[in-house]
C-alpha cells in the first residue's frame, strides 16, 4: 500500500493519478495538502507511526519545513526505505540537504519542471507493477500538459490545451478529473493511434469555451477593484479573489506594469501572488510570511485566527 501527501492544485492532484497509473488505484491512499497544514499531517503520519500500514510514502508537489524534515530523518536509520519527496518549489531548496528529498527547479536543459514531472521521472526509474501504463505516449503528454501550464510556459509556447486542462479540473472537481483520466489512459492501446492522443471532445470543448468567457468576465470585475499597498518595499496590487487566480494574477500584472507584483487574498483559502517583473523574486517576498513557491507565483497561509478576526470585525463581535 502506498501513501501519498500532494498539494491540491492540478499539478499536486496528476501526481494522484501518476501513482494510480503505476500501483492500481485500490493500492494508494492520498491525501490533497495545502501549506497550511501539510506540516501537521506529516507530523502525524511520523508521531502516530502511520507509516507502519504502508509500503511506501511519497511526498508531491509541495514540501514540508525544515523541522518537521529534521524530524523524519532522525526517526528513520534510513528515511530512503520509507519517504521520498519530489517537489519543484526554489522555496524548498533547502531540503535537498536530506537524501531523500529531491527538489529540482529546472532540469539539465534549463525547462521548468513541475511536481508531475519530476514524480513521473521517479516512477520511470522504479519497478512498479504497471510500468507499462506510464510509458504510454499519452501519459508523457499529459504530464507535459500539465508541466507546462504549472510553470505557465503554456503561454509563451501558446499551448492552449494545457490551460484548458487546468479548466477542466476545477469544472469537473478532483474526483470526477481523476477518475475521467484514469478510465481514459488505462484504456489507451500501446499501438495508440492519433485518434487516442491528447486532445478534448466536442462536449468538452464547448463547456471550455465558456469558461473562457466566465473567467474573462471575472478578470474584469477584479480590475475595478485592485488596492494599492506596499509590501516588503514592494508596490503591491491587492484583490480578494477565490477563482481563476493563476490567469488572474498573470493578467493583472500584465495589466498594470506599474505595480511589482499582484496579491489575490482568498480569506478561506490563502493568498496566491503572481509578478510578471524578472527583478521580483516573489518565493522570497512569501517566505517572509510564512509561505513559499517560485520566483514569478507564490502563495502564503491564511491562519485561522486572522479568519476570526476578518469575522469579528465585520459583525463586530467581541467588543467592550
Amino acid at each position: 500500500m502506498i501513501k501519498l501527501f500532494t498539494h491540491n492544485d492540478l499539478d499536486g492532484l496528476a501526481c494522484a493519478l501518476l501513482a494510480w497509473l503505476a500501483y492500481g488505484k485500490d493500492a494508494v491512499d492520498f491525501e490533497t495538502c495545502r501549506y497550511e497544514d501539510i506540516n501537521e499531517k506529516l507530523s502525524l503520519y511520523l508521531d502516530e507511526k502511520q507509516y507502519e500500514n504502508y509500503d511506501y510514502c511519497y511526498v508531491t508537489d509541495i514540501s514540508m519545513k525544515d523541522e518537521v524534515a529534521e524530524g523524519i530523518n532522525a526517526h528513520f536509520e534510513d528515511p530512503s526505505k520509507y519517504i521520498a519527496l519530489h517537489d519543484h518549489h526554489i522555496s524548498a531548496l533547502s531540503l535537498n540537504q536530506y537524501p531523500w528529498c529531491h527538489v529540482i527547479v529546472e532540469d539539465e536543459a534549463g525547462i521548468k519542471c513541475s511536481g508531475t514531472t519530476l514524480f513521473y521521472k521517479a516512477l520511470l526509474q522504479l519497478d512498479v507493477p504497471r510500468k507499462n501504463l506510464l510509458e504510454m505516449p499519452i501519459v508523457k503528454s499529459f504530464v507535459e500538459k500539465v508541466r507546462r501550464y504549472d510553470t505557465w510556459d503554456w503561454q509563451p509556447l501558446d499551448d492552449i490545451e494545457s490551460k484548458q486542462l487546468n479548466d477542466l479540473f476545477f469544472i469537473l472537481g478532483k474526483e470526477r478529473f481523476l477518475d475521467y483520466w484514469l478510465e481514459r489512459l488505462e484504456n489507451v492501446t500501446e499501438d495508440a493511434t492519433s485518434t487516442q492522443a491528447f486532445g478534448f471532445d466536442d462536449t468538452q470543448k464547448l463547456i471550455l469555451e465558456l469558461r473562457q468567457n466566465e473567467i474573462d468576465q471575472y478578470i474584469e470585475s477584479r480590475n475595478e477593484e485592485i488596492i494599492e499597498k506596499e509590501i516588503a518595499g514592494y508596490k503591491a496590487g491587492i484583490v480578494f479573489a477565490n477563482r481563476f487566480q493563476s490567469e488572474l494574477g498573470n493578467q493583472l500584472a500584465l495589466l498594470h506594469p506599474e505595480l511589482d507584483f499582484i496579491a489575490m487574498i482568498n480569506v478561506g483559502g490563502g493568498v496566491s501572488c503572481r509578478t510578471a517583473k524578472e527583478d521580483v523574486n516573489l518565493a522570497e517576498i512569501a517566505a517572509l510570511f510564512g509561505g513559499g513557491g517560485h520566483a514569478k507565483a507564490a502563495g502564503l497561509p491564511v491562519q485561522d485566527e486572522i479568519r476570526e478576526m476578518v469575522i469579528n470585525q465585520i459583525f463586530h463581535l467581541n467588543e467592550n
